[in-house]
């Protein structure tokens, strides 16, 4: 055993968000986390990319113009259900909150959900990353695998994930 080495600090904590109903389990997991180690919250959602021949389809119908805008009011929306949803929560558990050392920031990133987690995670400084699983079949998670998956076998940095239980 090493002497005088000191135990990790979470100073931030990344919450990969992915906006489905009944993700509270999660929420509160990184709020107790957040306050019990004055750990500054990140809640990111990561919007993926359509595929590319998708995009050549679109493109022949919808101008560029529209495209943008299309994706801009996409990215509003999303910060919009991501401000209700954190307005909600901290409302809901307003005197826990109050120990929070910060209000939580939210981020609306583009990409594959596990690339872009691991990205943001490191662009905050992320000490800890904390998602949430559903829970599937074996057989789903070999074909399909999963975001929690991903991230779990690829990050640098500790990854807690919290079963979402149907």
């Amino acid at each position: 055993m090493r002497r005088n080495q000191m135990l990790p600090k979470v100073r931030t904590i990344l919450y990969a968000c992915d906006l489905e109903p009944r993700t509270n389990q999660a929420m509160e997991m990184v709020m107790n986390l957040a306050i019990s180690n004055q750990a500054k919250v990140v809640i990111m959602h990561a919007m993926e990319p359509i595929t590319a021949q998708a995009a050549n389809m679109i493109h022949n119908y919808i101008s560029d113009e529209s495209i943008q805008e299309m994706r801009e009011d996409a990215v509003r929306s999303t910060l919009d259900r991501m401000q209700t949803y954190l307005r909600d929560f901290m409302e809901a558990h307003s005197e826990d909150v109050k120990e929070l050392p910060a209000t939580p920031e939210l981020e609306v990133v583009h990409g594959i959900p596990a690339e872009a987690i691991e990205l943001t995670a490191e662009k905050v400084g992320a000490d800890l990353i904390v998602m949430n699983s559903r829970t599937h079949s074996r057989i789903g998670q070999m074909v399909i695998g999963s975001t929690a998956n991903k991230v779990v076998h690829h990050s640098r940095v500790p990854v807690l994930v919290v079963p979402i239980l149907k």
